[in-house]
């Protein structure tokens, strides 16, 4: 098994902490209050943005400094893991009509922009106007508007094409990530993908910018005009970190006061923490609407026969892997959903539980007996970069090899995989299925030609049945059924769930109001929002 060891992990790790700790000590690094009052958090990033304008191109870097300086329509966090629903950020509220297919939205009088301009109507038409005509990362959310008008500058009337239950929710992710309301007044008359303002972004959030050090940190500071009120915060730094060893580091030596389940150190040093092994960390294990999955591509064979992905699901020990992998602190699944979203989880279909035997046996029915080498046929699998995807391919990989299939595991660069997967050029992938916010997001992963069906899977009932769930405006009607989607996806097969993806939060003990946490659900103001964090009380 792949397992760092974690002695020589914390001694490399520690001797870069210090490192980097003096390098930082001259130039605001520090978290704490020694030497004032001034509230000063700084917080890792993976790299640096491509642009602070997060609204036209998919840009991971930078949804995390735009989520303090913009505002958007409608929001969610990762208090949707708790049965939360989205919640309004301009808009203090909305009226939908009964047919379901106008939405009213009421904006806050007292937004402003950082310059001192009002926050108007004219605004959220003018950006959502122009994804809609650039097609830009929000345009699959907003696809379905047909008209948008403004009565006065605080409503915004969205006319969609049909109802669509799931409007609300699934606009609020969206929103998250690339879907900021931009100002008018800065904007309009430019190309958005080269605007100048994109380097020094007028926002409506909690926080101002400040400055953007390329390859080095982004800075914003306190609004005190923000129409929730001031951020306890006077300062954020949003700080490179691309190495996960530096980034856990820094956080030992108290550079970072959260450190995100991104940068989170292996598994047996998670355990460790979480044991009580320096009383100063708290370990946040947050459930997410996430799973773990194999996707099982159905164009190729053998995975075309239903028989084979049967096998594989029962091949699979999802208990073994959770022991081998994560040292139990992983939560196996076996629904088609996971249980951080239960409202529409259905419980009494699941995917079979680990049975070597039968496994076996479905495959000599299948008519793939093993050979006198004693394999059937010959699959690769793959994954994402990311650590817990390439520990799952490591140990799903061994399993499939005690039934006999001879799997062969592949590993490729980000961009790599990402074009295979597209182009369907791989066997079996670990990857994931998103259920919420709503559950509406099952159709981007099983709907026909849908962008997350890397699978190929493609059932003109199951399409009709995702159709007719987000037009369904009776919520007891469309926990029938999506209940029926799961029984449909079960009975199929075209992907398999492994574990209800848990993250690893590593946050100073007495910080409060990070997204990771409880204190900062409903507050955080996207999942990337630090508006909610406040240091320890003295």
């Amino acid at each position: 098994m792949m397992h760092s060891d974690s002695r020589r992990f914390l001694l490399v790790a520690t001797v870069i902490g210090l490192i980097v700790a003096l390098l930082l000590s001259g130039c605001g690094g520090s978290n704490t209050q020694q030497q004032s009052t001034e509230v000063k958090v700084v917080y890792p990033i993976a790299g640096d943005p491509r642009s602070l304008n997060p609204n036209w191109q998919a840009d991971p870097e930078s949804w995390f400094p735009a989520g303090g300086i913009f505002s958007s329509l409608v929001v969610v966090d990762f208090g949707v893991t708790t049965g939360m629903p989205p919640y309004g950020d301009l808009a203090e509220n909305w009226d939908v009509s009964p047919d379901g297919k106008t939405y009213t939205f009421h904006l806050r009088k007292n937004a402003k922009w950082h310059d001192g301009k009002p926050v108007t109507s004219a605004d959220v038409k003018y950006t959502y106007d122009t994804i809609i005509q650039k097609k830009y990362p929000l345009y699959g959310y907003l696809s379905q508007v047909k008209s948008i008008t403004t009565p006065d500058e605080q409503t915004v009337v969205l006319e969609l094409a049909e109802p669509n239950a799931a409007f609300v929710p699934m606009l609020a992710q969206g929103s998250t990530w690339y879907g900021k309301i931009l100002p008018k007044h800065i904007y309009e008359g430019t190309d958005w993908d080269t605007s100048p303002a994109n380097a020094k972004p007028i926002g409506s959030g909690p926080f101002k910018f400040k400055e953007w050090v390329r390859g080095s940190h982004v800075t914003v500071v306190k609004n005190s005009d923000y129409f929730r009120g001031a951020p306890a915060a006077d300062t954020v730094i949003y700080k490179i970190a691309s190495d996960n060893s530096v980034a856990y580091a820094e956080f030992r030596n108290k550079v970072y006061p959260c450190l995100p389940a991104d940068f989170a150190p292996p598994w047996a040093e998670v355990k460790k923490l979480k044991e009580g092994s320096d009383p100063d960390v708290e370990v946040h294990l947050l459930t997410s609407l996430y799973d773990r999955s194999l996707y099982l591509n159905v164009r190729r064979a053998p995975l075309n026969d239903l028989k084979v992905r049967q096998a594989i699901a029962l091949a699979v020990d999802r208990e073994g892997l959770n022991q081998q992998a994560f040292l139990g602190l992983q939560v196996p699944s076996y629904y088609a959903g996971v249980p951080g979203f239960p409202k529409f989880l259905n419980k009494n279909v699941v995917f079979p539980k680990h049975d070597k035997a039968a496994a076996e046996k479905l495959l000599d029915e299948a008519g793939y007996p093993r050979g006198k080498d004693g394999w059937r046929f010959k699959l690769s699998v793959t994954n994402p970069v990311y650590a817990e995807s390439v520990l799952t391919a490591e140990v799903v990989v061994e399993q499939l090899r005690a039934v006999g299939i001879d799997a062969k595991w592949e590993q490729f660069d980000s961009a790599t995989w990402m074009q295979r997967m597209g182009e369907g050029n791989f066997d079996i992938s670990v990857y994931f299925v998103r259920y919420g916010p709503d559950p509406d997001a099952y159709r981007e992963h099983f709907g026909s030609g849908e962008p997350r069906n890397f699978m190929g899977y493609s059932n003109p009932d199951l399409d009709n049945l995702l159709l007719a769930a987000r037009r369904e405006v009776d919520e007891n009607k469309r926990k029938e059924m999506y209940s029926e989607v799961q029984t449909i996806l079960v009975r199929d097969v075209p992907y398999i769930t492994l574990y209800n993806d848990i993250k690893a939060n590593l946050i100073r003990k007495g910080w409060e109001g990070f997204p990771e946490q409880k204190s900062g659900f409903g507050k955080s103001i996207t999942w990337f929002g630090l508006y909610a964090v406040k240091p320890p009380a003295k």
